[in-house]
């Protein structure tokens, strides 16, 4: 039973995350070279979060990236649209991954369980210097005066 509770618990964090940063998920899913199908946005979310995204969902953010210059989109020749980043979806994309980082390097501090913290929060894993505590010191040193 406690597996299968745990498991419910990754999936609502899974789906609360997606849900909330679906724009930055987005985002997460156009860094490669090629532009994307909505279709392939969809199966990679669902890929990495095994969080299923509904069309109606999903092409509203699209369009609101479009609008806020984040992404382009170009029409294939099977009248279908494919999306990439541009370069001010990019250094918006940097700016976000970088607040979520932040707010890892939060939760960290507040658990004080480093291991734990940093396997459960695995997605930014590339993003997690080696020397997270001294990292952390320099990043918030108002919260971390106090744990001296």
């Amino acid at each position: 039973m406690r597996i299968k509770y745990r498991d419910s618990i990754v999936r609502e964090v899974g789906e609360r995350f997606v849900k909330a940063f679906l724009d930055v998920v987005v985002g997460l899913s156009l860094t490669g070279e090629k532009p994307v199908s909505g279709y392939s946005i969809i199966e990679h979310i669902y890929e990495v979060f095994n969080v299923l995204i509904a069309p109606s969902v999903l092409y509203p953010t699209l369009h609101s990236m479009l609008r806020r210059g984040l992404i382009t989109k170009q029409m294939t020749s099977n009248r279908t649209g494919v999306y990439m980043l541009t370069p001010k979806g990019e250094a918006w994309l940097k700016e976000m991954v970088e607040a979520l980082s932040n707010i890892r390097y939060s939760i960290a501090l507040l658990t004080g369980d480093w291991e734990k913290t940093l396997k459960f929060t695995s997605i930014f894993s590339v993003l997690v210097p080696h020397n997270i505590e001294e990292e952390t010191r320099v990043r918030h040193p108002m919260l971390t005066a106090s744990k001296s």
